[in-house]
């Protein structure tokens, strides 16, 4: 972890927005950042000039990769890719640590900190682009069983907005777990002919 981020994550402990215990056991690796780029904004929407500006979704207007337009000074002033890069960064350790607290309600057998960087790494990627509180408890449940079998055949599709799939996610998810990287296929495709 880089010393910046080890910084932000201590001092974010410290002000209570997330628990040490979850931050160092989710330490933030420039792959699944890069990963999660993938996920919020792949093609850069709203990036000119250097900047990125605020963008319309089907989940209202968003600046970088993907978070929600605040603070009205971004139509103008725009926001530095570092910084974008910072917040997705910010925002993915919160909701680790979030995520943890809700493991500990629902899964209490189960402790974030003792999942595989597999399983950490499924989860903190659907509750940070869904919310913690809209994680499938069935979604989850498979991941912390490692029943890759029932997790790609029943909630393989299961991002998106009311019923219209979310295809920039779900495919993300896709070329990593499943037609990607053959060391993170969850589960190997069969042979075509």
């Amino acid at each position: 972890m880089k010393p910046l981020h080890r910084l932000l994550l201590l001092a974010l402990a410290c002000l209570g927005g997330v628990s040490a215990s979850a931050a160092e056991s989710f330490p933030l690796t420039d792959d699944f950042v890069a990963y999660m780029k993938s996920v919020t904004n792949p093609h850069d929407f709203g990036r000119r000039d250097g900047k990125f500006f605020p963008y319309s979704t089907r989940y209202g207007r968003r600046i970088g990769y993907g978070r929600a337009v605040g603070d009205t000074a971004l139509y103008r002033a725009g926001e530095t890719p570092a910084a974008a890069d910072q917040h997705l960064r910010s925002g993915l350790a919160a909701t680790a640590a979030e995520l943890a607290t809700w493991l500990a309600r629902e899964f209490p057998d189960r402790p974030f900190a003792a999942l595989d960087r597999t399983q950490q790494e499924l989860l903190v990627d659907h509750a940070y682009t869904e919310g913690v509180a809209q994680v499938n408890r069935a979604f989850a449940a498979a991941v912390l069983r490692a029943d890759w079998d029932a997790l790609l055949d029943d909630h393989l599709y299961v991002r998106g907005l009311g019923n219209w799939p979310d295809t920039i996610k779900n495919r993300a998810f896709g070329q990593r777990w499943i037609y990607g990287d053959k060391t993170k296929a969850l589960r190997p495709l069969p042979r075509a002919g």
